[in-house]
């Protein structure tokens, strides 16, 4: 293990309040298309060194986040891929050069073309950083810049991040959310759905106060990435700014297991380098995000752990594909039965139905309740065995003693009739 390596994991064991352990060496470079763990705002292309990208990946994350701030250099980016790859980890790579807003202007296209030269060989490459949050007068634009960069290097994914459900119509540019998904997917082509939401605010008067669109938005996002078969990525709330709240452990466990509940492929958070010098953060007020002014905060603990129990899962649910999503409640989802499950008893518990190619069965149950924990009482359709419990941590199953599944607040459990 190497000097920097060392010191930043030690720094966290200090912070949690642990006695020491030792990393195993970086994982070989995961592939493009794993399940994707990655973050808003990563460090200044600048600040990226070795220590940091052992923290990353000490963290679990996979793909390093472009940053929000600081000088982007196609030097500083290849500085950056090469510290990546000794971690093994992949970046995503930030470039005016395949900007949509320079898409049209004369020599564009040989200007992208020569930064594909640049990192399109480098192994550690994850995606091309395309934009955010378009509306849909810009998506041809960014069509015209997904499209040659597929044509000149169909391996790695030219990235876009969408606008959230709760935006008016005239900001979109579309009819209604529904018309501004299938613009997009129908003009610019993803290989990937992302899109960002942040459901915990605060009203006018301070109250804490949740978006009511969240469970609409992400059922939609699920619709069209089934239609289109296309994998999909929620950005997550992990950092307070403006109106929007400090999300507690269980809080963010409630929005990555929810997004795995609908058949997400990728968990982004917002963000993991509290930016400071951007535009209106004066006004944002960010902060503490997951690595606060170089140092790791509550919530890089909190994530860290929390990936390694998504990722956990993840990779269980790897062969399988989303088949329907059920609400004990009736509230966000379908009532149940789903599957073999006939009820659910106890609590409000938000489930996802997987099945591989033999047929196997699997359910992730969330607890939709992100201040209490509950025990719930599972009841199975007449005439089905018992399935089998995933346990998250130590990444093994064991029969299920039923009725009773105990759910932290907003965690997870996964069951399989294998």
């Amino acid at each position: 293990m190497g000097t920097c390596r060392y010191i930043a994991v030690n720094l966290l064991i200090l912070l949690a309040g642990c006695t020491t352990f030792r990393l195993a060496p970086a994982a070989p470079l995961p592939p493009p298309q794993s399940f994707i763990l990655t973050f808003w705002c990563g460090p200044p292309l600048a600040e990226f060194t070795d220590a940091r990208a052992a923290e990353i990946a000490a963290a679990g994350f996979n793909l390093v986040g472009s940053p929000c701030e600081g000088e982007v250099t196609p030097e500083l980016n290849l500085r950056a891929l090469d510290t990546a790859a000794r971690h093994g980890l992949r970046l995503s790579v930030a470039d005016p050069r395949f900007n949509p807003g320079a898409a049209g202007l004369p020599g564009w296209e040989s200007r992208l073309s020569a930064a594909v030269a640049d990192y399109g060989h480098h192994p550690a490459l994850g995606e091309y950083f395309v934009g955010d949050e378009p509306p849909a007068a810009d998506f041809a634009a960014f069509a015209a810049v997904v499209a040659r960069l597929r044509a000149e290097d169909p391996t790695h994914r030219a990235y876009v991040n969408l606008l959230p459900e709760f935006i008016p119509p005239t900001h979109l540019g579309a009819d209604s959310y529904r018309d501004y998904l299938e613009r997009f997917l129908g003009t610019v082509h993803p290989d990937l759905l992302s899109y960002d939401y942040y459901p915990f605010g605060y009203d006018e008067h301070g109250n804490e106060k949740d978006r009511s669109t969240f469970f609409s938005n992400l059922a939609l996002i699920r619709e069209q990435a089934l239609q289109h078969d296309l994998p999909f990525m929620l950005i997550v709330l992990a950092m307070p700014h403006a109106r929007y709240r400090d999300s507690t452990a269980a809080e963010l466990r409630w929005q990555v297991f929810h997004a795995l509940a609908f058949g997400a492929r990728g968990i982004s958070y917002f963000a993991y380098w509290t930016p400071a010098n951007v535009e209106g953060a004066d006004i944002m007020k960010f902060h503490n995000g997951l690595i606060e002014q170089g140092q790791p905060t509550l919530h890089y603990l909190q994530v860290a752990q929390l990936n390694r129990e998504a990722r956990a899962i993840a990779q269980e649910l790897a062969t399988f594909h989303s088949v329907a999503v059920a609400d004990s409640a009736g509230e966000v989802a379908p009532p149940f039965p789903l599957g073999p499950i006939e009820a659910i008893e106890g609590g409000p518990v938000t489930a996802g139905l997987f099945t591989n190619g033999s047929g196997q069965l699997a359910i992730l149950l969330v607890n939709r309740d992100y201040r209490h924990d509950i025990t719930t009482d599972l009841h199975l359709r007449a005439g089905t065995r018992l399935p089998q419990v995933f346990d998250s941590f130590s990444a093994q199953w064991t029969a299920a003693e039923l009725p009773g599944i105990t759910l932290a607040a907003g965690a997870a459990r996964l069951i399989r009739w294998p």
